[in-house]
């Protein structure tokens, strides 16, 4: 009897912690990365309309959700002045000096690692710019010092993901 080909060869789970994350422009986020997403996408529809019941359409602009990066503040700020800088240079900076269109953009990529820590899937961003960077929440009535975190959140031209590791 033939073996079945419809039971997946791996069925080892996908781990969430098992990443690494690089933004060209900002190296001490990237260290200090907790989390971030891949982003999902969307493809558009339309309706055709018919005499018995409207059709749905499959449309032709896919829509590429944004990528979100949480990232634990060092004690200088290093690493959230990195975006802020970054956001203040490519919006309305206050003089002539800091507007410098050749900073817009920077090149980006997220690894994704199998359960045994190896490198699987390559996901490489084009054109990342950041669009959000949260607060930074202070507070003296805490007990225990806690550790920080801001939220950076990116748009980009697009994305590919490029598979390093061949299925079994």
């Amino acid at each position: 009897m033939a073996e079945s080909s419809r039971q997946p060869k791996n069925l080892n789970y996908f781990i969430p912690t098992g990443f690494k994350f690089m933004i060209d422009k900002i190296p001490n986020v990237n260290f200090f990365c907790q989390s971030c997403n891949l982003p999902g996408l969307s493809a558009g529809q339309f309706l055709q309309v018919t005499p018995l019941r409207d059709m749905p359409i499959a449309g032709d602009k896919v829509q590429m959700n944004e990528l979100r990066v949480r990232f634990v503040i060092d004690e200088e700020l290093q690493n959230w002045l990195e975006i802020y800088n970054w956001i203040k240079t490519i919006t309305f900076p206050d003089n002539q000096e800091q507007y410098k269109q050749e900073n817009v953009y920077s090149d980006g990529m997220l690894t994704l690692l199998t359960s045994n820590k190896n490198v699987q899937y390559v996901a490489k961003f084009t054109n990342l710019f950041p669009i959000d960077l949260t607060d930074i929440e202070m507070s003296s009535d805490v007990a225990d010092a806690e550790v920080v975190a801001s939220d950076a959140t990116f748009a980009y031209t697009t994305y590919n993901i490029e598979r390093i590791i061949e299925e079994r």
